[in-house]
């Protein structure tokens, strides 16, 4: 059909700007650059993605208003065409953290000896893992930490390293506070807000535990790091 392209190319368009009024929240008429500034500030999605959504507007210029015997003089490929469906379909629907990073979350206790602790983070490749006394929540044991904490024992001489349990680790990390805790059904766009935010006040989040709605005194079913930024970035991407 001709200028089949160009047809669902404004019709995803015109989907987008309808979700991106409602990312800034507003219902007064914008100019879509307006529009994906606002939105940028509220999504760390849309803010990865302006540049491109800037140049889909610029685009969308030249098929509505640049035209020859009334008929558009540019046709978007099918690449782009998808892209822009992707993207809108993203913003209606986004991927929920629940279909990618559910798994089992090895946890310790704050009884637990740190020597048992650190070996199952060694066995693991893990750097960091959760303190649950019971369904309680007492914070979260990290790499750096231990090394903070094994520092200062050797300097001072205090305790038996052998005896010492993963509580009197848990105050010696820097960033070991720096956790947050969300739903199953939390849109991935959440993960990245979580991870910048983190990052404009100045500190580096750990981990985003997901629990089934969120609490921090429910039993992880799933945990993401920074090293699972890339799988976030690839449900965006497509």
């Amino acid at each position: 059909m001709a200028h089949d392209r160009s047809r669902r190319f404004m019709d995803a368009f015109i989907g987008i700007e309808q979700e991106l009024r409602e990312i800034a929240k507003t219902r007064h008429h914008k100019p879509f650059y307006t529009l994906v500034n606002m939105s940028a500030k509220r999504s760390a999605m849309v803010h990865d993605i302006s540049d491109e959504l800037k140049e889909y507007a610029d685009l969308r210029n030249v098929i509505v208003h640049e035209r020859r015997n009334n008929e558009p003089i540019a046709e978007p490929h099918e690449e782009i065409v998808q892209r822009l469906e992707h993207i809108l379909k993203l913003l209606r629907t986004p991927p929920e953290v629940g279909g990618t990073f559910l798994g089992k979350v090895v946890t310790c206790s704050s009884t637990d000896l740190v020597a048992k602790a650190a070996s199952a983070m060694y066995e693991n490749t893990f750097s960091k893992m959760p303190v649950y006394d019971g369904d309680v929540f007492q914070g979260l044991l990290t790499a750096e930490g231990i090394t903070h904490w094994l520092g200062d024992r050797l300097k001072n001489d205090t305790c038996s390293l052998a005896e010492a349990t993963v509580d009197s680790v848990l105050g010696y990390s820097p960033n070991g506070n720096s956790f947050a805790f969300i739903a199953r059904d939390c849109p991935v766009f959440k993960v990245i807000d979580l991870f910048e935010e983190a990052s404009h006040q100045g500190h580096r989040l750990q981990a985003i535990l997901i629990t089934e709605h969120g609490k921090r005194n429910q039993k992880p079913i799933g945990i993401i790091t920074v090293f699972d930024l890339p799988r976030v970035y690839s449900l965006i991407d497509g």
